[in-house]
């Protein structure tokens, strides 16, 4: 099994900053922050680094995660959507985008979907009630009309009749470039902002801090991490990402969930020292 190699280390600077994924990369699916993980992210961050969780999650999904890991700093969220604190829980800059021409190009294609903003926040505005948005989101039943001028962190399309044929050709016939997308699953289309992604914010918060990107550690899984591993100064995939995912990455680690982040989390405590 793959373990992280602290020799990789050696290709930067002390870091100032450690971004880090959630879903399969943090946490397991259970959702718990291991015991072990904790301690690791309580010895970074006393040795002075910034970490930073860079999740697709909503503000409002990921803030509990980061109590539960005992982080009260900076949250980068809806892929790169939201930047946010975790102590106050603070949006402190939203990239958002008005949902309405997207909906009216689908609605005739789609009349019988669901349709969902997510807003800064994380509450999840639909058209179509139903029970417990993803990962526990809260959810609100507002009119289409009113859902069409919402400002959102992100748009959820949800169309039952294409369990089997997805989403992707309608966007495809369509031809829309406004915006990037990515089917989540068979029958749902996730659209959010042209150009976004967790690297995009995370220059940000590096503005903001004044820290230098290339002293920046990134760790995470999937395919929305990509570009956030390809912009730190040194990029970890888990040993379980895709190969294409790990092309990007400077380094690999751990492949359980918790334990590949606690592995690289322990050896910049232990250069610390």
């Amino acid at each position: 099994m793959t373990s992280f190699d602290a020799a990789a280390l050696d290709t930067i600077e002390f870091p100032h900053l450690i971004a880090i994924d959630i879903d399969g990369t943090l946490i397991p699916q259970d959702g718990v922050v291991r015991h072990r993980v904790i301690q690791a992210l309580e010895a970074v961050q006393a040795a002075g680094v910034t970490v930073v969780l860079s999740t697709g999650r909503s503000l409002s999904t990921t803030s509990p995660i980061a109590r539960a890991a005992h982080l009260n700093g900076w949250l980068v969220c809806s892929n790169g959507a939201i930047l946010a604190t975790v102590e106050p829980e603070t949006v402190i800059e939203a990239v958002t985008f008005k949902p309405k021409d997207f909906i009216d190009q689908m609605l005739p294609l789609l009349p019988n979907a669901i349709f969902s903003v997510e807003d800064q926040w994380g509450v999840l505005n639909t058209n179509v009630a139903f029970r417990g948005g993803p990962l526990g989101m809260a959810v609100r039943e507002l009119p289409l009309e009113l859902i069409r001028e919402l400002d959102a962190a992100r748009l959820v399309i949800r169309s039952e009749e294409h369990m089997e044929s997805g989403l992707g050709h309608i966007v495809e016939a369509l031809g829309l470039h406004e915006v990037q997308f990515g089917v989540a699953k068979v029958a749902w289309l996730d659209i959010g902002p042209k150009d976004l992604n967790k690297a995009y914010m995370l220059k940000q918060l590096c503005t903001r801090l004044d820290l230098n990107p290339a002293r920046s550690i990134a760790i995470g899984d999937g395919e929305n991490d990509i570009r956030m591993l390809e912009w730190a100064g040194l990029g970890v995939a888990m040993g379980d990402a895709s190969d294409h995912v790990k092309t990007f990455a400077n380094a690999l680690t751990n492949a359980e969930p918790g334990v590949g982040v606690a592995e690289v989390l322990e050896a910049v405590a232990n250069a610390a020292k």
